[in-house]
């Protein structure tokens, strides 16, 4: 990434522990000081303000007074959360216990991997360290489903799979329904199919108090690792819940000779996330950087469009058919005659 990540957790922690909140009389914390600060917070850093035509001073406008009139803690969080709901960003939100204020995309994505497993990939076995199952879609093209990237081991755990699949001429990798994670841990995956280092993506990160300032636009490579490089057809399945460090797989991934990305739209979400934590240990975070694509620059909520789009449907997934993975198969095969 462009900017160290360790330098965001240090400020983080600073910014956490110089609030400035103010104390009521009786010592409890003042509900209004509250969500001044997270509004603040969140002026001053946040970076999509002028990508989603948000205006945010019109949003303290309507939710400070809520704010201020909380007869209780419940009362405070749902004016903060929906604040930030408002900027329809699924990494922005408020977590109060088991309560989380977040953004839910509500566009349809048909996936379900008991399909996938039942039917398409009948020996699907998680790799050594669990962070992806693979498989056989067909006698001569492999099937690899990332759930997330969660964690570490990914490009042990793929360079494992490739060498179990053996021969297979194609590969399927299935981002469907991946909620995102470490972006390491994607480009762990895009190396062990690249050819040469290319540029996948570009990114900004808010650096200034204007909503429109921000730091010069970085490319991002991604280049070959791995003990093995898979050089086949690939096609790359995605849909509308395929979000964050997903994204950046996908960005890297489609600038890939040998890739077809096949499904839905991606979600649309794929900012570095900024987590904070207030005094009386409610929780909220919300994304610094801007990414763009190299062919049609930011994505923010429209997503990363495919190259073969194809939705599929609840009535196809009830009788046991995943049009998507019956699409990426015969994209896959088509490829490997040629």
């Amino acid at each position: 990434m462009t900017r160290p990540l360790a330098g965001v957790a240090a400020a983080t922690a600073l910014a956490v522990g110089c609030t400035g909140l103010l104390l009521a009389p009786d010592g409890a914390l003042d509900r209004p000081a509250l969500f001044e600060h997270v509004w603040r917070d969140v002026d001053r850093q946040y970076a999509l303000f002028a990508l989603k035509a948000v205006n945010w001073d019109s949003l303290h406008d309507v939710y400070a007074p809520r704010a201020a009139q909380a007869a209780s803690d419940d009362d405070l969080a749902d004016a903060i959360g929906a604040m930030l709901r408002e900027l329809r960003d699924v990494h922005v939100g408020l977590y109060v216990g088991l309560r989380a204020y977040v953004y839910r995309d509500s566009r349809p994505a048909f996936f379900d991997s008991a399909v996938v497993h039942g039917r398409y990939v009948a020996d699907a076995r998680p790799a050594p360290n669990g962070r992806l199952r693979f498989g056989h879609a067909g006698p001569d093209v492999g099937y690899v489903w990332i759930p997330n990237f969660r964690g570490s081991g990914f490009g042990t755990d793929l360079d494992a799979a490739l060498a179990q699949l053996g021969d297979v001429r194609g590969l399927i990798v299935d981002v469907r329904h991946s909620r995102g994670g470490e972006g390491q841990n994607s480009l762990a995956i895009a190396r062990r199919f690249a050819d040469r280092s290319r540029v996948y993506g570009f990114v900004q990160f808010r650096d200034g108090p204007g909503h429109d300032d921000f730091s010069t636009v970085a490319p991002q490579e991604v280049s070959p690792a791995g003990t093995r490089r898979f050089s086949g057809p690939v096609a790359v399945l995605t849909n509308r819940r395929s979000v964050s460090a997903t994204e950046w797989l996908v960005l890297a991934m489609r600038v890939l000779p040998t890739v077809t990305v096949v499904g839905d739209s991606t979600a649309g979400g794929s900012g570095h996330v900024l987590p904070r934590e207030l005094p009386n240990g409610w929780t909220y975070s919300f994304s610094i950087s801007l990414w763009h694509a190299p062919d049609s620059g930011p994505f923010e909520e429209m997503g990363l469009a495919p190259d073969v789009w194809v939705r599929g449907s609840a009535e196809e997934l009830a009788a046991g058919r995943d049009a998507a993975l019956d699409t990426a198969l015969a994209v896959v095969r088509r490829a490997m005659q040629e």
